[in-house]
């Protein structure tokens, strides 16, 4: 009965693959006829707060875009898709649709109208398989966010373009339906299976949506969801969307499948564990921090647990010092470090940038790290070995960092010369910046008063880019990009003390 089981399985793969690869030729959509619906219902009826503040979401119309800090106006959305000014990662975000959320569509009928136009301009221009916006993460987040604002955007419109709505989304389910066993990344997974849910159940589909928590939980044995998220952020957003799709089951009262629970246990601990005392999550480097608000929405879906460290995770390390704490992020490289001293935000972020893009990076690191801690004071070393166009190259990390947390050494070294390699730090905007007289660094003066002195080789040359712009818990701010180079590339020191 297994080997029956797997083998049914395998075809459902292969017949997966073969639409993901006939969904490149031209006219593809013309098979995704389906018969329209009734009616449309939006099942999911649990709402986060927004990612963003108010102060950013905001009552202008004005959309800040997660990937860049940068601002659109709901006006100019459509033309935006079509623009050269805006990135990819800019358009894909757009293409999401996530913006409707932002905007308070119950109060302002204007608004449902220009959202219609903007719908109606994507269904005419980009009805298309092959084109970017319809990769799954993509297509799957659009299906979702036109379902759960269905009611307010189609609300005073005219039959016409209701008709073209669902005759999108019937079109968008069916594509998505065709590679539902597709073997995927845990991020992309769990969008395409919570979009294939939220679609179904949004038609009644109940044995749609059973076949794709029977997928789901066989998905779920075979990885480990943790390892499978690369940032802090996608694990956040990983459990989210379990809590959407547990939501669904619910709602039909089907059981939930245990490696459900358990992964979003697993996933809430280590959120829990990797956040600042301001209630913001440590995302190493992004210019995209969700409002503390909206984590803490989150994680009061899951109960909280005591689960042990090896089994939440033990890559991202939380120092905490008396008046100070640090996270380091041992997933990655360069062992990344973000620091608070009480609630205030000292080190966004740290990381190495190497000048040339074009440079082939090994997949696989092979990284080890230790702590020691002595009289509450604590040395982390870290060490991780990977290849750079051929290049086999070794980086160590040194920290220390003492016992009341207004004191903090580092000593970063990269075994090769061959590269041009700049350290760059994220710090707070709203900093005021004066140089040492005898020591080369520099005196950094925050907001709230706190002074911190930064000092580095002799052989360091640092600058600052104070004109960056980021969303911070949930908040655009600006933050101040420190970039620092050395003469003698293979080794970098330097200490941040408070004053």
């Amino acid at each position: 009965m297994k080997v029956m089981s797997e083998l049914f399985r395998r075809i459902k793969i292969g017949y997966s693959h073969m639409h993901s690869w006939m969904a490149r030729i031209p006219f593809y959509n013309a098979t995704l006829f389906s018969m329209l619906p009734k009616n449309l219902h939006n099942q999911l009826n649990i709402v986060f707060p927004s990612e963003h503040s108010i102060d950013t979401a905001s009552q202008i119309h004005i959309i800040m875009l997660k990937c860049s800090g940068h601002s659109v106006s709901i006006r100019d959305v459509s033309k935006a898709l079509l623009s050269d000014k805006f990135s990819s990662e800019e358009k894909i975000e757009l293409h999401k649709f996530e913006w409707i959320s932002l905007l308070n569509l119950s109060m302002d009928r204007q608004w449902r109208v220009l959202i219609r136009r903007h719908i109606a301009f994507w269904i005419m221009n980009f009805n298309d398989s092959r084109n970017y916006s319809w990769k799954i993460p993509v297509i799957s987040e659009r299906i979702c966010n036109w379902i759960m604002q269905h009611n307010l955007i189609s609300k005073t419109s005219d039959k016409k373009f209701n008709i073209e709505l669902l005759e999108s989304l019937m079109q968008q389910r069916k594509f998505l339906k065709r590679q539902m066993y597709l073997q995927l990344p845990l991020l992309d997974k769990l969008i395409l299976m919570r979009a294939i849910m939220v679609a179904s159940a949004a038609i009644n589909d109940r044995k749609t949506v059973r076949k794709t928590i029977q997928e789901l939980s066989i998905f779920l044995k075979r990885i480990d969801c943790i390892e499978s998220c690369k940032t802090s952020q996608e694990i956040l957003n990983a459990l989210r969307y379990f809590i959407e799709i547990r939501s669904i089951i619910t709602f039909y009262r089907y059981s939930i499948p245990e490696e459900v629970t358990m992964a979003m246990n697993r996933l809430a601990q280590v959120t829990r564990k990797i956040r600042h005392a301001d209630g913001g999550l440590s995302i190493f480097q992004s210019e995209f921090t969700p409002s503390s608000t909206y984590v803490d929405a989150v994680l009061s879906h899951v109960e909280q647990k005591n689960v042990s460290e090896s089994s939440a995770d033990s890559n991202y390390v939380r120092l905490q010092s008396l008046d100070g704490t640090a996270f380091i992020n041992l997933r990655n490289r360069y062992f990344p470090l973000e620091f608070s001293a009480g609630s205030q935000r000292v080190i966004l972020g740290t990381y190495l940038y190497f000048s040339n893009q074009k440079l082939l990076f090994s997949e696989t690191n092979r990284m080890s790290h230790s702590i020691n801690r002595e009289k509450n004071n604590v040395w982390l070393n870290g060490k991780s070995e990977f290849v750079v166009n051929d290049h086999e190259i070794v980086f160590e990390k040194r920290l220390y960092i003492n016992s009341f947390g207004n004191d903090i050494r580092c000593e970063e070294s990269l075994s090769t010369k061959s590269f041009d390699v700049l350290h760059c730090i994220s710090l707070p905007g709203e900093i005021d910046v004066s140089l040492l007289e005898y020591q080369n660094g520099f005196f950094m003066d925050m907001k709230n008063g706190a002074r911190w002195m930064w000092c580095f080789d002799r052989s360091a040359k640092f600058s600052f880019d104070f004109d960056r712009s980021c969303i911070l818990n949930g908040e655009k701010k600006g933050f101040t990009l420190l970039t620092v180079g050395s003469d003698s590339l293979d080794n970098l020191r330097w200490s941040l003390k408070r004053i």
